[in-house]
């Protein structure tokens, strides 16, 4: 039975290696793409296999372990092995060879999207267009935010309320830098992402009505940064166009 063995994310350039091998090694015998409607349905199929060989299928337990992808899933399978990928952007169709066929993820990778960037810690932000792999547009700043308060009494209480004020400063003027940088390629982006720490970029999402109305082109996915900073921008492609790489091999049964 297939087992994962390995999970990673990988940057285009490697993922284009990674295609390049599984073509030339001739091992898989079928590739499947899914989007990310198909996988869920797929993945809810799976779950509810009832006979040990639908558990068993290798293209189920692969679907099974990827689950959720708002960027669907491509599959090669053959040979006790599989490798699947979750691209960077979402699959429009969903697509089975009979061979390796890597053609809708070549041409994926090869779209010039328009990405709209949003990254956000306590007391920085930082806000950019990408087109393709290039920084087209950005707005980058600091604001004061008072560090956690370790008195308690009503001094606690006053820090607190004062915190919190400046963290709804700090989104609404992340949320109107945005909505002023986006602006201009408001008919072309395709795709809003947004990196930093969870609960935050949460906050920040329930107190702007503007990234709220842009949730059809938000995708789940973080990028993982240490400052919203202009440095972080200038290289922030290769984090948008990381994909996730899971790869399966049949473990042999142990000897009796």
């Amino acid at each position: 039975m297939l087992e994962l063995v390995e999970r990673h994310s990988t940057g285009k350039a490697r993922l284009l290696r990674l295609l390049d091998e599984i073509a030339e090694s001739g091992w898989c015998e079928k590739t499947l793409y899914l989007t990310p409607a198909s996988l869920a349905r797929r993945a809810d199929d799976s779950r509810n296999a009832r006979h040990i060989g639908e558990r068993d299928d290798p293209t189920r337990i692969v679907i099974r372990t990827v689950e959720k992808s708002d960027t669907g899933v491509a599959v090669f399978i053959g040979q006790g092995r599989a490798v699947a990928i979750c691209p960077p952007f979402p699959l429009r169709a969903d697509a089975r060879h009979d061979s390796a066929d890597a053609s809708p993820l070549l041409r994926l990778l090869d779209t010039e999207y328009t990405v709209g960037i949003v990254l956000l810690r306590l007391g920085r932000y930082a806000v950019g267009v990408l087109r393709g792999d290039r920084l087209v547009a950005s707005k980058t700043a600091t604001r004061y935010m008072k560090n956690r308060h370790r008195a308690g009494g009503q001094s606690q209480r006053r820090f607190q309320r004062s915190r919190e004020r400046l963290i709804r400063e700090l989104y609404d003027k992340t949320c109107q830098i945005a909505q002023d940088t986006f602006a201009p390629y408001t008919h072309s982006i395709d795709h809003i992402l947004l990196g930093g720490e969870n609960s935050t970029l949460n906050g920040f999402i329930d107190r702007c009505p503007y990234i709220q109305s842009l949730a059809d082109k938000t995708l789940t996915r973080r990028l993982s940064i240490d400052q919203p900073n202009r440095k972080t921008l200038d290289n922030i492609a290769f984090e948008v166009w990381k994909s996730r790489v899971y790869s399966f091999q049949t473990i042999p049964e142990p000897n009796d």
